[in-house]
This record gives C-alpha cells, sequence and structure tokens, in this order.
C-alpha cells in the first residue's frame, strides 16, 4: 500500500491532509492526529485495530478488501460528514441537510429527465455550482451495503484530495 521511499512520516502527513479535505478543516489538530494514528495502525495489524475499535464485524474489510482499510477506518471515524445511501433521493436529501442554510431544491421526483445515476449527479453539480459554489460531491470508499458512500468536499481542493487518495491508495472520484 505505501510506496517504497515513502516514510511514515510521508503517510502521516498526506493522511492528515485527506482528513482536512475530507472535513472541510472541521477538525482540530488533535483529532486529525487521533484519525491519522488509526489509520496508520490499521496499516500496520489491519484486522486487530478494526476488531478494536469497530468491532468483530468490521474485521471482515481486512479480509476480504484488505485495500479498503484505510478507506473504512476514514469512513468510520469521519460518518457524519458522509451521505450514504442506496438511492440517489434519499442521498440528495443528506446532501440538502448538510448544508446550515439550504438552499438545494428538493429531488425533482415529478420534474426530471435523469435516464442514469450519471444524469442525477451532473444536475446535482449544476445546483451545488448555483447555491453552494463552494462544494463538490465525491465518492469515498467502499460502503459495502449502499450504492452511494459520498462527501461534499471543497471544490478547490477536489482535484488534490482525489490525486492524494491515489496516492494513498484510497478509492475516491468525482461523482459523475
Amino acid at each position: 500500500m505505501q510506496e517504497v521511499n515513502e516514510t511514515p512520516d510521508d503517510t502521516a502527513q498526506k493522511l492528515a491532509q485527506v482528513v482536512g479535505m475530507l472535513t472541510c478543516g472541521d477538525l482540530d489538530e488533535h483529532e486529525v492526529g487521533r484519525i491519522v494514528g488509526l489509520c496508520l495502525q490499521a496499516r500496520q495489524a489491519p484486522e486487530q485495530t478494526l476488531e478494536d475499535n469497530y468491532g468483530a464485524d468490521a474485521v471482515q474489510v481486512a479480509r476480504y478488501d484488505p485495500k479498503g482499510v484505510t478507506a473504512f477506518v476514514l469512513y468510520a471515524e469521519l460518518e457524519d460528514y458522509f451521505a450514504v445511501s442506496d438511492t440517489v433521493d434519499e442521498l440528495h436529501e443528506q446532501v440538502v441537510e448538510a448544508f446550515e442554510t439550504p438552499e438545494l431544491p428538493d429531488y425533482p421526483y415529478d420534474d426530471n429527465d435523469f435516464e442514469t445515476v450519471s444524469d442525477y449527479f451532473q444536475w446535482l453539480d449544476e445546483q451545488l455550482l448555483a447555491h453552494h459554489p463552494r462544494y463538490r460531491l465525491v465518492h469515498f470508499g467502499q460502503s459495502y451495503t449502499h450504492d452511494f458512500q459520498t462527501i461534499l468536499v471543497l471544490r478547490e481542493q477536489a482535484e488534490e484530495l482525489l490525486a492524494l487518495c491515489q496516492e494513498l491508495g484510497l478509492e475516491a472520484d468525482y461523482c459523475e
């Protein structure tokens, strides 16, 4: 998982950046450090770390998706920041609720021409640009139980976040 010439300090710094970007800078440095510590621990001893922190069922992630362990830890620690659902209308409700002053329109049940999920994500990105232009929705990690596991990030940091995720072996991409 870790690049051959990458030190644990490099990995910790990159993970701290990812946590900061996933939370839009909302957490203090001690909380970020705690989460990074869990991620590093999970990279060294995945099954034990998952069992100790998230229970016996979480160990299955280490067994069946070893590359997904770090993303699982990040999701588990930052769950309140995520919108997770198996339907786009429910996902949309969670995205709307993420804003203190929601300005996004309700899900257009009767007035849309969505033929694919991509059509919905394109519409949502247009709505975000119009009403909350600082934010962009990205897929992050693997939900294992739902179709969509997404998070709002700062649009200006999205490219850097996706590049860091790729370097760290974390599954992340634009919602398109």
